[in-house]
């Protein structure tokens, strides 16, 4: 009798796991054909890659997808299927994008009987091949392996090898096939690249394309130097702002009033929210040793009762979620609000007051910040941020603050013979060995566009443009050297780039620059020359891709 219950209790609990394992992985291929989730959640294909069920989480939009109450059920299923069998090398767990925050992805769990090194390759018909080596925070080389594919191309086969590599040279392989879903927000899986004259290698990394309004949803795309689409990341209703990797997280923006944090597997695991609250994000965030958030802002009190707009510095707590102000650029420079009275007549913020448009925000010390200001045609750096703000000095033209209080004091002197920036964007602090000494470089727009001061005087600025894309004018990188202890700019490297009145980018990445002409919808790398390498172009008829930045992604998806 004792011999018959147990092989009673073996069999039925074999019938258990086998039941719960079939529910977490069967439903998903009927659920994913309702007309409101069928672009998000991904559909199994081949004998290797499964999906989860998802028919229980009621996912009909991005927005669902984002909620950490989601996540984290989406993360109990996944580790329901982890503990019902032991996965190996030959016989590991493979998910189509469990997290739903990669179209393209693809979730790996095994382990292995010695330690290893795994690596990858993605071949598709007609695409370049993609190769990387995946990060494992167990260390180079371990027995439990859990990672997030990056790099394979949507709606079509892709073959997958992966690579287990052990101390001693012997290497293990695996080989399967994978179709992804097709993107969301794009019918095409390649930007339209044209070669350069320099032959400079271009940088390594992944180009992450923000904010391209051509696109029939919202999303941020990972492009590689052939200009693949390698992730497609679904964002709501607004644009990520930038992608900043701390604190083993990856921190971007997925409308204008939530900030997530995804892990390396995908999984959001924090999501801070402002719909409870009087602001909106715009523009850009910053995050502070604590992990704190530190972002520009409009209030929407003031937007109603005053008519002015992004002119804010908020704080979101790291640990609580909490917002508060920081700073209101109003309290700071009182006299400037007097004078700017103009209405905006050419954005998106037509028929209200922008007095600043701050549209970048630099941490140098967790309470002191540099700050774009487009409609100025200022940079400022602002110190005690988190207690008494203060403003420590501006760099633009003199003319800019000539006879608005006694700002033109706060001026830092020009040094040599050029023209300082105007309407600029995505300006970057680059510390050097020296304290008080630092490179500024930026996105000169060029631009002499000032609807708070529409009496304003562009005589200094020659050459400047208007709130249109043409090729009569050129937009340029700037690279600034700061001193603030001579209390002195000079222009140390300028780059020719083609015109964007709005928005646009510039970052320096391994000797190379990689910038955005956001209105052009076109964004390239240079040498250190200022030679173009190659440029990249999207094919929708609206152009406007807010900013781009190439990351490498290091101890994060992929090994150094």
């Amino acid at each position: 009798m004792q011999l018959k219950r147990k092989l009673f209790l073996l069999v039925f609990g074999l019938v258990v796991v086998t039941l719960t394992t079939s529910l977490i992985f069967v439903k998903q291929k009927a659920s994913s054909n309702a007309t409101s989730s069928e672009t998000i959640l991904p559909v199994a294909n081949g004998q290797t890659v499964t999906t989860l069920d998802y028919s229980d989480l009621n996912i009909k939009s991005v927005s669902d997808i984002y909620q950490t109450a989601t996540q984290t059920k989406i993360a109990q299923k996944i580790k329901q299927l982890e503990a019902s069998q032991t996965y190996s090398f030959d016989k590991m767990l493979v998910l189509a994008n469990p997290y739903l925050t990669n179209t393209t992805g693809l979730y790996l769990h095994f382990s292995t009987t010695k330690a290893t090194k795994v690596s990858y390759t993605v071949k598709s018909k007609g695409t370049s091949t993609f190769s990387q080596t995946l990060y494992n925070p167990n260390g180079t080389y371990a027995k439990n392996h859990t990672y997030q594919l990056i790099g394979l191309i949507a709606g079509q086969e892709n073959t997958i090898t992966i690579t287990a590599t052990d101390q001693n040279g012997q290497k293990e392989t695996k080989t399967f096939t994978y179709t992804p879903n097709k993107l969301r927000g794009s019918k095409q899986n390649q930007l339209k690249v044209t070669k350069g004259t320099s032959k400079t290698k271009l940088s390594s990394g992944l180009y992450a394309v923000i904010g391209d309004k051509s696109l029939k949803t919202r999303n941020t795309y990972l492009v590689d130097n052939d200009g693949y689409i390698r992730a497609e990341i679904p964002t709501i209703n607004y644009n990520s702002l930038r992608l900043i990797q701390t604190n083993n997280k990856l921190y971007l923006a997925v409308d204008d009033d939530q900030l997530v944090t995804l892990d390396r597997l995908g999984q959001v695991v924090q999501s801070y929210s402002l719909k409870d609250t009087n602001f909106k994000l715009h523009h850009d965030f910053a995050v502070d040793s604590q992990g704190n958030i530190i972002a520009l802002a409009t209030d929407t009190k003031l937007k109603a009762s005053e008519k002015r707009v992004e002119d804010q510095i908020i704080k979101i707590d790291a640990t609580s979620g909490k917002v508060s102000r920081l700073l209101d650029f109003k309290d700071l420079l009182g006299d400037l609000y007097k004078t700017a009275t103009g209405i905006e007549t050419l954005t998106n913020n037509k028929g209200y007051r922008d007095v600043i448009h701050a549209n970048t925000i630099q941490l140098t010390k967790d309470d002191q910040v540099i700050i774009s200001s487009r409609e100025t045609s200022t940079i400022m750096k602002i110190s005690n941020l988190t207690s008494q703000p203060k403003l420590d000095y501006f760099i633009s033209d003199s003319s800019v603050w000539q006879g608005v209080g006694t700002y033109s004091n706060l001026l830092l002197n020009k040094v040599g013979n050029f023209t300082s920036q105007a309407g600029q964007h995505s300006v970057t602090y680059i510390p050097t060995e020296t304290a008080g000494v630092y490179y500024l470089e930026m996105f000169n727009n060029n631009s002499a566009i000032m609807n708070s001061r529409t009496n304003f005087s562009w005589a200094n600025y020659p050459n400047s443009g208007g709130a249109t894309a043409s090729n009569d004018y050129q937009s340029s990188y700037y690279k600034y050297l700061v001193n603030e202890n001579t209390g002195s700019y000079q222009l140390v490297k300028k780059i020719s780039l083609p015109y964007s009145p709005f928005i646009s980018s510039v970052q320096t990445k391994d000797n190379n620059v990689v910038n955005d002409s956001g209105m052009t919808a076109t964004f390239a790398e240079y040498d250190a020359d200022g030679k173009l390498i190659q440029s990249f172009e999207t094919t929708g008829s609206t152009k406007f891709i807010y900013r781009v930045y190439k990351y490498d992604f290091n101890n994060f998806y992929f090994a150094n």
